[in-house]
């Protein structure tokens, strides 16, 4: 009887120990470069960029979707992001004695499969709120679509890429926003 319950205590060890490598989050390296010109023109305002919340209720701030884990929390990526495409526009931001901040909230990221044209592609869709705050109050505020579209070669992490840029431009485009900083 007592090896019946140690081969049976074994087999369930086993088999949970394969159903958590079976679940394990893939690991990957996000390296973000925003390469798009951007012309402020001139931002009166100095600007703070607070760390950016996660809102997406995961355990793991790095995960990306349940299949894959960045290096760094995603909220983090994310604001990188945008510090990079706003130094392309010369704008530098401050610590303390800001006129205004922008504050970013991470909201959801989806990895979905489809087919383009025949393509075996995937399509990261990341969603971040952004609020421009001055004095105590929103000034401006507007959630973002970052649809990245990639060739299923290409991986995820170039898809994370992809829509890491579209989020940025999307931003640095929005008419109503460049407004407000100017």
């Amino acid at each position: 009887m007592t090896k019946l319950r140690l081969a049976t205590f074994s087999s369930l060890a086993a088999l949970l120990l394969w159903a958590s490598v079976g679940v394990a989050a893939e690991d990957i390296t996000v390296d973000f470069t925003y390469e798009r010109n951007v012309n402020f023109g001139t931002i009166v305002p100095t600007l703070k960029l607070p760390a950016f919340a996660d809102e997406r209720g995961l355990d793991d701030p790095n995960l990306i979707t349940a299949d894959y884990r960045a290096q760094n929390p995603l909220a983090e990526i994310m604001r990188d992001a945008f510090i990079q495409g706003f130094s392309k526009g010369g704008v530098e931001f401050v610590e303390n004695g800001e006129d205004m901040q922008i504050v970013g909230t991470l909201i959801s990221s989806e990895l979905e499969s489809m087919d383009r044209s025949g393509v075996p592609s995937l399509r990261l869709t990341i969603r971040t709120r952004i609020e421009l705050i001055g004095g105590g109050r929103t000034i401006w505020e507007n959630t973002l679509f970052g649809r990245g579209t990639v060739a299923e070669e290409e991986g995820i992490a170039a898809a994370v890429n992809a829509s890491l840029e579209r989020t940025v431009r999307e931003l640095l485009r929005d008419d109503y926003f460049l407004i407000e900083v100017q």
